[in-house]
């Protein structure tokens, strides 16, 4: 199938893998492994079929608003595309951005921060991770840290600050259960952004506690 597009547009650019489609006036469909069907055209995804309806996609302006309130192209765009990644395999996650790295004292348990000096309560991965940043992390290994129970906490310049952390809200702690990473998301992005994977194959994104958009 070939739409009709208008003389001189251009696809519009977002990170991750997509079927070759942008400039050629193709669309194409996928059926996942997990029984999703996805369209592409312009080489972005643009609707899919999750849990018996249809749902628009619409990845350039969700992605631009995300990338927009990250500040940081490079960041927004590891954070997406794992994202992107962990929600194809049906994984949960949750990355927070917080706009000051201060707060992480105040969402996370004291031995759950990389910075945390305590060499008995500070295993080999934290020692591995700290003052590293998303950007300068492999997908894959981003992409690991990610699936563990918990959440990853970053600050503004993507550096990272905790991960697999149960993140706390008023003092009670929250498992990364699905409930609980929604209401961890929420209180998380008082204090900054939030993007959620669910285990059900969508991704959210957070700011100033309420939901901005669900893909």
């Amino acid at each position: 199938m070939r739409p009709r597009r208008p003389a001189g547009a251009r696809p519009t650019a977002l990170p991750g893998p997509f079927p070759a489609t942008a400039g050629s006036g193709n669309v194409c469909l996928v059926l996942s492994p997990n029984g999703e069907i996805k369209i592409f055209a312009g080489g972005v995804q643009t609707l899919h079929f999750l849990e018996g309806r249809w749902h628009i996609t619409d990845w350039p302006k969700k992605y631009a608003e995300f990338r927009e309130a990250v500040g940081d192209t490079a960041i927004a765009e590891r954070l997406f595309v794992v994202a992107l990644s962990l929600a194809e395999e049906r994984r949960g996650a949750l990355f927070i951005v917080l706009d000051e790295g201060a707060s992480a004292a105040g969402m996370v348990a004291p031995e759950d921060l990389l910075d945390h000096h305590e060499a008995n309560r500070t295993t080999r991965a934290h020692y591995l991770l700290r003052d590293r940043t998303v950007v300068e992390l492999e997908p894959a290994i981003l992409q690991s840290i990610a699936g563990v129970d918990g959440g990853i906490v970053l600050d503004r310049r993507g550096r990272l600050l905790a991960f697999g952390a149960i993140l706390r809200t008023n003092g009670a702690s929250l498992a990364a259960l699905e409930g609980g990473r929604s209401t961890a998301a929420m209180y998380a992005s008082r204090f900054g952004l939030a993007l959620k994977v669910s285990e059900d194959g969508f991704v959210s994104f957070y700011r100033s506690g309420v939901r901005v958009w669900e893909i």
